[in-house]
């Protein structure tokens, strides 16, 4: 498996970026983790870091660009399918444009992601003019996706089809804004310290839950709950629950929250359990919960007491209780079960 490179307008950074067959990595462990920089000082300055991981079925690649110039654009072939998680951070944002006439293009903005699917690339990369890019690539086998839906991307609706007639497709025909809550599992996945078979596990496991939140994200918006809300007030009910995961740690009150996204106390509760399927102080302790899991498996904190502190908690023992509740033990001894 390979994709080619090739740029009339860095043609040293002309390049071939081979795969084993369906991303499969042979050695023990079943994880490789390569780290490159590239530097290109021509017509306009590039410095280019780039971290790759792969496990069985995946490789995500981390982007950390600066450059000052203008917009530069590869030529891309690729001799396999091509499924791709793709999410823009920082930067202006990038342009695929097939050579096919009929095939879809793809535009990623700042802030966005898509989840796209070629029979094979052969068309034109071009990344917009920005002075710092970070971005994140994670490309997928087919067998790792069927793998995830026992074989039936049928449930993938017309995106899955496609995929099993060799179609090419963008889930729901565009891109959509990066959550926060995608963004810290990208920085997870990209920061995580374990190593070995664990982090073969926690990597495998990050992108099967930024893959759940993608399709979700998409699918929702695309079908919006069949309820009375009107569309004005469901964006209002997102928005409360982004302004839940921009201060988890010390949340605001519900009359605060209601006042902020103009939605009065009763109707901002009943509307935000109909839509995610929780109340908004059990979303946010699942959240917490998430977190603080995270933070002990890290083996980084000496105490529970510094973990609950961390996540909200001004009190331990309501930590301890709700970790309980939660996962079925005591936070001090959970790690062991690892």
């Amino acid at each position: 498996m390979k994709i080619i490179f090739r740029s009339d307008d860095i043609k040293e950074h002309n390049h071939v970026r081979t795969y084993d067959n369906g991303y499969t990595v042979s050695n023990p462990v079943g994880l490789t983790e390569i780290q490159t920089e590239f530097l290109y000082e021509g017509a306009y300055r590039i410095q280019s870091k780039a971290l790759r991981i792969y496990i069985d079925g995946v490789a995500a690649s981390f982007f950390d660009i600066a450059s000052h110039g203008d917009t530069f654009t590869y030529e891309l072939e690729s001799d396999f399918p091509y499924l791709q998680m793709h999410f823009e951070l920082t930067s202006t944002g990038c342009i695929y444009q097939p050579s096919a006439c009929f095939e879809p293009e793809t535009t990623i903005g700042y802030g966005h992601h898509s989840l796209l699917f070629y029979p094979f690339l052969n068309g034109k990369l071009s990344y917009l003019k920005t002075s710092q890019a970070k971005s994140v690539e994670i490309e997928l086998s087919l067998d790792f996706l069927r793998r995830l839906f026992n074989g039936d991307l049928e449930q993938l609706g017309y995106f899955g089809n496609s995929i099993e007639t060799n179609r090419p497709a963008i889930l729901g025909h565009k891109s959509y804004p990066v959550t926060p809550l995608m963004n810290h599992i990208l920085s997870e996945l990209a920061h995580c310290q374990y190593i070995g078979s664990l982090k073969r596990i926690f990597v495998e496991a990050k992108v099967i839950e930024l893959l759940c939140l993608q399709i979700a994200q998409i699918q929702t918006l695309e079908n919006p709950p069949k309820n009375t809300l009107k569309q004005r007030d469901l964006d209002k009910f997102y928005e409360a629950k982004e302004l839940l995961l921009e201060r988890l740690e010390q949340p605001y009150s519900i009359e605060e929250l209601a006042k902020m996204v103009g939605l009065n106390r009763t109707k901002l509760q009943a509307g935000f359990k109909e839509i995610f399927g929780n109340t908004i102080f059990g979303y946010i302790t699942d959240i917490r919960m998430e977190q603080a899991k995270e933070m002990i498996l890290a083996g980084q904190f000496d105490t529970i007491a510094e973990i609950a502190s961390l996540i909200g908690y001004k009190n331990a023992q309501h930590f301890t209780a709700a970790f309980k509740r939660k996962y079925g033990t005591l936070p001090k001894h959970f790690r062991d079960r690892f």
